[in-house]
Order: C-alpha cells, then structure tokens, then sequence
C-alpha cells in the first residue's frame, strides 16, 4: 500500500491514474458519441476527489509496470472502507475488482481493530447488484452500522484524528436506534 501524507501530492497523483479514472469513467458511462464529455467531465471530478482525501492506495500494474487499476482504502474508528476503485478496460477483463474486493475483506478479517469491510458507494444499480450478488448489503444509513468514531489509522501507524467528523456518538445509542427505527416505521405505515 502507499500511504497518502498530508501536505505531500497523494501518490497517485499522476497521469497515469488520471487516464486510469477517466478510462474507467468513460467504460461505464458513455452508452453513445454525445455522452463523451459528460463521462471527461465525471471523470475529472472524481480523479480530483480522490486525490484530495486521505487512506492508502493498492495499485495494480501489468508486466510493463503501467498503472491497470487502483483502489483507495481508509481505516477509520471500526471500519475499513473501500473509498474507491477505478479500473483500465484491461483490468476489468481481468476481474481486477474481486481481487480489490478480496484482500480488502481478508484484511478486515485479520484486522483486530476492524468489524466492518464498507465497500463504499456503488455509482449504479447495477454494481449494487453485484455486491449483493456477493453477499454485501446495501446499507443506506451507513452510520446506524459501521463505526467511523476514532483515528483515521495507516499502515505505518495512526494519523490524526479528525474527531470533528465523526458522527455523533448518540447515533450509536442503543435507545437513538430504537427511537430511530419507530420513526422509520412510522414514516412507512408499518
């Protein structure tokens, strides 16, 4: 893993993550000619989000070196989360991201720290299919499940702890569950 240092250009602050997003982008979103900028233009957006937020990243390379795909991982309080995967046409015959998917869940497993792999947000029905195909809920209420309280933590030790962001420890209030599962009942007619 390479770990992203604040205050330092993130590592894979380079052209070729940045074709390596765009090429993922475009792969999923262009459907004709017309929809071209469009994907440019999500692709530009998330190589930027990216590379501004903290974690480690796993690089995937072929023989020749060049960058296949990369993942992006953050440890924070309980949970290991997969923040992002971006893949070349390449490694997505390669089914790069069951491998991502796999070392992310077994080192969770080994993790003493961790209870839960968050393999992030899904950008379509369709890949939200295939993690529950794998046997991965969808969680919308995130915070109700995996604990983010505590350090973001790295592989050469802890790093700061961003206590400002993590959510409210009454979120986690057995009675705040209750109270918040009436609602929701309630909301639905239940």
């Amino acid at each position: 893993s390479r770990p992203i240092y604040g205050g330092e250009p993130a590592p894979h602050s380079t052209l070729a993550h940045f074709r390596c997003v765009v090429e993922h982008e475009v792969r999923l979103l262009v459907d004709s000619p017309d929809d071209f900028f469009d994907a440019l233009q999500q692709g530009i957006g998330r190589y930027q989000n990216c590379v501004s937020q903290g974690g480690e990243i796993r690089e995937y390379r072929d023989a020749a070196g060049r960058v296949l795909a990369f993942s992006q991982e953050a440890t924070k309080g309980r949970v290991m989360r997969g923040q992002w995967f971006y893949a070349t046409d390449a490694a997505a015959k390669r089914f790069v991201w069951f491998h991502s998917v796999q070392e992310l869940v077994r080192r969770a497993i080994a993790d003493e720290g961790v209870d839960y792999a968050d393999l992030g947000p899904s950008g379509t029905d369709a890949f939200s299919e295939l993690k529950h195909k794998y046997g991965f809920k969808s969680v919308a209420d995130w915070h109700k499940v995996a604990d983010y309280r505590g350090p973001f933590r790295y592989s050469f030790g802890k790093g700061e702890s961003w206590a400002a962001l993590d959510p409210p420890d009454y979120l986690f209030e057995t009675s705040a569950f209750e109270r918040m599962r009436a609602i929701d009942r309630r909301n639905l007619g239940m």
